[in-house]
């Protein structure tokens, strides 16, 4: 077998050429590649990949090289699943399971490949990826992680002809009670809160198992859920979904093919309607003997966690703050924590309960000192144990897209 690496993969076409050891390029089509290569070359993340491959003179191209066989080097780059563990410290560690072996590799955020500028990378147990091998005294470890499949939750879940459009066509007024749905402070023309929401509403509803099914008379599987939303009438809006043709159980390592195929966002006056039985729930965040967690109590007593704190300062929306000195930043969260536990004696609705994590948050407002109607950011406050932790800092677009999943907060302070 020759060894290389993938040049270029062309999507739409097929085809692309790898660089083997010697210089020359070689062409290669999808056809003719196999593994866990063919789902990294359709998903853009093949290029510069190692391959090994074999080779013959093209029928077509004098003097040009054809790949008959191509597949990952599995000896410079491997593939797996990522699993958690937790240590005795009740802190989750993971680790990179070899997807051919019993190996476990150890995975650290910061050898995680970057595709922007974030300072991590979201991923889940048993996501998919490729990595490099490599060890050190305590043991092995895994370098230079991808994540292969970065498609959100309700994209796992079903495919859409167009994702987007299916969301514009949602929350621009047509169907969905008018709201606005885009950031408050770095406006995108789009509808990034509307996507957060339904992905969040999908994820829950399949969690809570308030997916309804259902079977037409000539067989084909249907289903749809609550998405929590209404028409300008008050009506329940529905997403359906018809069973994906392709879906298989058992999926091997890769981007696994969505079990469903979306079909519209609608009331019950939808064509798909006459197939189900039941009527789908709403997703629901805390149950109704919990509901004391919706309300701050301000007798308890606030503890800032100034190394997430002073992390996520950048997260203020004032330069005045963002060049402050260590502890004029503190003596500012201070005040700000001060300042809003005595609005929320006077109105509850100022801390504001939004669901992260499988636990209910609550966000509250960081003021400039001289005009303290206007909010720069939200502190993030959990209840650990006895006392409420000030954990982090979010911008307002953060904490309106986290904070519209339990309700639309009003204009207390933090509204689009």
């Amino acid at each position: 077998m020759e060894k290389g690496v993938i040049k270029t993969y062309n999507l739409q076409n097929g085809f692309g050429f790898i660089t083997s050891e010697n210089g020359n390029d070689v062409f290669f089509h999808i056809n003719n590649v196999s593994g866990e290569l063919a789902v990294l070359l359709t998903t853009k993340k093949g290029t510069k990949e190692p391959v090994l491959f074999s080779s013959k003179p093209s029928e077509k191209v004098s003097g040009r090289s054809e790949a008959t066989t191509v597949s990952l080097d599995l000896e410079k780059r491997k593939v797996g699943y990522i699993e958690r563990r937790e240590n005795n410290y009740d802190q989750d560690i993971f680790f990179i399971k070899d997807y051919y072996s019993d190996d476990r590799y150890f995975l650290h955020h910061s050898n995680i490949r970057k595709i922007n500028t974030d300072r991590f990378v979201r991923f889940e147990e048993q996501d998919p990826v490729l990595f490099s091998p490599s060890s050190n005294e305590k043991g092995l470890i895994a370098l230079d992680v991808v994540i292969i499949d970065t498609r959100t939750f309700i994209q796992g879940f079903a495919e859409f002809q167009d994702y987007n459009n299916a969301i514009e066509q949602l929350g621009s007024g047509e169907l969905c009670e008018e709201e606005n749905w885009d950031y408050i402070q770095n406006k995108t023309g789009g509808f990034p809160i509307l996507k957060s929401y339904i992905n969040q509403t999908c994820k829950r509803v399949v969690e809570q198992d308030k997916l309804i099914k259902g079977t037409s008379n000539n067989g084909k599987v249907y289903a749809y859920f609550n998405t929590g939303l209404v028409d300008e009438f008050q009506n329940d809006i529905y997403a359906y979904f018809v069973k994906n043709g392709k879906y298989q159980d058992n999926q091997p390592w890769g981007i696994r093919i969505p079990e469903w195929w979306f079909l519209e966002f609608n009331t019950d006056q939808s064509h798909y309607r006459r197939y189900f039985v039941d009527v789908p729930d709403i997703a629901t965040y805390f149950e109704e003997a919990e509901t004391s967690k919706l309300i701050f109590d301000t007798r308890i007593t606030i503890r800032p966690n100034w190394e997430h704190l002073s992390a996520r300062k950048k997260r203020v929306n004032s330069i005045e703050i963002q060049t402050m000195s260590e502890q004029e930043y503190r003596d500012a969260i201070s005040d700000s924590i001060e300042m809003a536990r005595k609005r929320i004696r006077r109105n509850y609705k100022t801390a504001i309960p939004h669901y992260y994590n499988g636990d209910i948050q609550f966000l509250i407002p960081m003021c400039e000192k001289k005009n303290r109607g206007k909010a720069l950011a939200a502190m993030v406050i959990n209840k650990t144990e006895q006392i409420y932790e000030v954990a982090t800092i979010l911008t307002l677009d953060q904490a309106y897209n986290n904070a519209r999943l339990l309700a639309k907060p009003d204009r207390e302070w933090l509204n689009p």
